[in-house]
């Protein structure tokens, strides 16, 4: 495999190495990206920046003809590995996130084209590169978020955990169901992680097509041939099996969220952040956790066998069973497997955070809290805007338009 230097320049921009000067750069990262471009494909995607951008536009940038690079984007573009998107009916493109973003999009390809033995190679090797750069960037990322409080994603409890809320009025924001009930366009995707596992012989036996996306995300996704459309009622009951396998309900930190995914310990990548590695501060717990009722408990271990996150022990006969704190989510999956002692209930946790209003406000909250809370003047005016054009935008980047009462 030839490395060249635009798939190591490539690699630093997918690692933001110009901004995160100690981040390592891993060989697994430069076999990856030379595996999925041409060193022409990775000299032109270094002319992509994050805002779309036209044909000609990229062209000028990349100094050369438009036409020797309107087919270069085409097929990036048709292989996910490049942003490809039409904006008032002109073609453009923009550089896409590593993750999440372009392993995900190639993840969700290998599913959908299993049968295409031409590319089965690739994508193994693709899974196998993908494996071995997680484990070998994870010292940096927890050595890096120490004592930060990032929050990339959050934990939406298990619907039927609700009903078993101590009388504790959920928010909007808590309820799944709700989030279901403000969106009229439902997709199902397989899950890239634990595809990713599969493709390595590392799968487990958990439901594969149940992640997905809601609102205008999942029709972009259908219209790129990523996911299949479902009905409400095919939606809910994908999820509810979803639950019922004992998998949890991780969503954007956002009020309107865009998709869901339904997370194993065993294969999500965010999950093994805080199960394998110790790092809890990238995934926001729900507004709960759980608490046991101590004279309900009859030790029978229910809820010790379905906690993703090995936060319950138990001794046969000896209860009542015991929470670890530090490791909770609040997914609910305990609550529910307890049905019939009912010996479980979820409590508010005392130091949540809700999520962000819209995108803008994401990106503040984020940037705020991986640069520090001492920011220049400059810095602070256009964090300030970009709050305050987010919040009059009559155009939701998140989920659709919707305000919960204060």
């Amino acid at each position: 495999m030839n490395i060249s230097e635009a798939h190591v320049k490539l690699a630093e921009k997918f690692l933001y190495k110009e901004n995160l000067k100690d981040v390592p750069m891993p060989d697994s990262l430069k076999k990856l990206v030379a595996l999925a471009f041409t060193e022409e494909e990775a000299t032109l995607v270094l002319n992509l920046t994050f805002t779309n951008k036209t044909t000609a536009q990229i062209a000028r940038r990349a100094k050369r003809p438009v036409a020797e690079v309107r087919p270069i984007l085409e097929s990036l573009a048709n292989r996910f590995l490049i942003t490809g998107l039409k904006i008032m009916g002109v073609q453009t493109y923009a550089f896409l996130n590593f993750v999440p973003g372009l392993f995900e999009a190639q993840m969700i390809r290998s599913k959908n084209e299993e049968d295409n033995e031409a590319l089965s190679d690739y994508f193994i090797q693709f899974a196998s590169l993908f494996s071995e750069f997680y484990e070998e960037i994870m010292p940096w990322v927890k050595k890096s978020v120490a004592g930060k409080d990032l929050r990339f994603t959050r934990i939406i409890p298990v619907e039927k955990s609700l009903e078993n809320a101590g009388g504790i009025i959920p928010h909007l924001t808590d309820s799944f169901m709700e989030t279901i009930d403000r969106n009229n366009s439902f997709c199902l995707v397989p899950c890239s992680c634990r595809q990713e596992k599969r493709l390595i012989g590392e799968g487990c036996d958990k439901p594969l097509d149940v992640c997905s996306a809601m609102g205008w995300l999942a029709d972009f996704a259908i219209d790129k041939g990523l996911a299949r459309r479902v009905s409400k009622k095919e939606y809910i009951e994908a999820k509810t099996m979803a639950a019922e396998a004992g998998l949890v309900n991780m969503t954007d930190n956002l009020v309107n969220p865009l998709q869901v995914c339904s997370c194993c310990s065993c294969c999500c990548g965010a999950l093994r952040m805080l199960k394998i590695h110790n790092i809890p501060t990238i995934v926001a717990g729900s507004r709960f956790e759980a608490q046991v009722v101590d004279d309900k408990c009859n030790a029978c271990g229910k809820c010790a066998q379905i906690c993703p996150m090995e936060a319950i022990t138990w001794e046969k006969k000896t209860p009542p069973a015991k929470i670890d704190y530090a490791r909770c989510i609040g997914c609910g999956l305990c609550v529910t497997a307890c049905d019939q002692q009912n010996a479980i209930t979820l409590r508010e946790r005392s130091n949540y955070s809700p999520p962000s209003k819209n995108l803008l406000d994401y990106y503040a909250d984020r940037y705020l809290e991986a640069k520090g809370r001492d920011l220049s003047v400059g810095q602070g005016f256009k964090l300030g805007a970009a709050r305050i054009i987010g919040r009059l935008s009559p155009f939701s980047i998140s989920g659709p338009g919707y305000h919960p009462p204060e």
